[in-house]
């Protein structure tokens, strides 16, 4: 299944479930955006780029990861750790079991 900015963006807000080694975690969809085509061929998709938001008692691996959520089904994601962007104030985001969020990326292309 190829994923797309219209299906995802109404999702920003949403939880996403990811299985893991240590058991099923939530991921909160913060952001997702097309990415600059930079020379991509016309044959190949916009690039898209999602940041989700987790716990930073539950930090995760690069990885690859059964990802769920109602919308788009289950599917494997890789999934990274990424920085917290300072400009939008990631930084300062407590996340709701009182600890501050951990942020990863998932880059479609």
């Amino acid at each position: 299944m190829t994923i797309s900015l219209e299906q995802v963006h109404p999702l920003i807000g949403n939880k996403f479930q990811l299985e893991t080694s240590n058991g099923i975690i939530h991921l909160e969809l913060v952001e997702a955006e097309e990415r600059p085509r930079r020379g991509v061929p016309d044959n190949f998709r916009t690039p898209l780029l999602l940041i989700f938001a987790g716990s930073s008692t539950q930090p995760l691996a690069q990885d690859n990861y059964f990802v769920e959520h109602p919308a788009l089904g289950k599917q494997v994601w890789t999934v990274a750790p990424t920085l917290a962007d300072h400009a939008k104030g990631q930084y300062q985001r407590p996340h709701e079991d009182g600890g501050t969020c951990l942020y990863y990326q998932v880059f479609f292309n």
